[in-house]
């Protein structure tokens, strides 16, 4: 009786299909917006420019979190439909994939990231190679006589 007076309050048409296409489209937005830091933060270290990328924190932190509390909510609001109203529940669990993609990146970034020394020691972590297989490829290929008498580090952020 409850749930067919529900219907009657909240049911509009356009919403038939609640989720709808959003839910596979926020996933496909939390993979791009993965492959954009991997991308972007690579690029920023290959060529020396951690402050640059640090520059952006306040704003990305603010982007970031801002479009996962919209992921969660969504997910909050399609879970409620699906209990009220049988909604997809393939939706719900590329809403939940969504959610979970992009909190991992959060997590992995704050509030760890907060100076550009922390941002430095998060890309080393990133891009540095295991200590076996580096002892692997200098067994193998001797570095060139010039490099013995560099001093610039390229994780700088100076």
């Amino acid at each position: 009786m409850a749930a067919a007076m529900l219907r009657d309050l909240f049911r509009p048409r356009a919403m038939d299909d609640f989720p709808g296409p959003f839910a596979l489209r926020a996933h496909e937005v939390a993979e791009e917006l993965r492959r954009d830091w991997e991308r972007t933060c690579r690029d920023a270290a290959e060529n020396r420019r951690l402050e640059e990328l640090h520059a952006t924190r306040e704003d990305y932190h603010a982007l970031l979190k801002g479009h996962l509390r919209l992921l969660e909510d969504y997910l909050a609001l399609t879970e409620i439909h699906q209990r009220a109203f049988g909604a997809n529940p393939v939706r719900i669990a590329e809403m939940t994939r969504a959610v979970d993609e992009l909190r991992l990146l959060y997590e992995e970034l704050f509030p760890r990231w907060q100076t550009s020394r922390d941002l430095a020691q998060i890309l080393i972590e990133k891009f540095a190679l295991p200590a076996d297989r580096l002892q692997a490829l200098a067994a193998t290929h001797a570095p060139p006589p010039s490099w013995l008498e560099e001093t610039d580090d390229p994780f700088s952020t100076e």
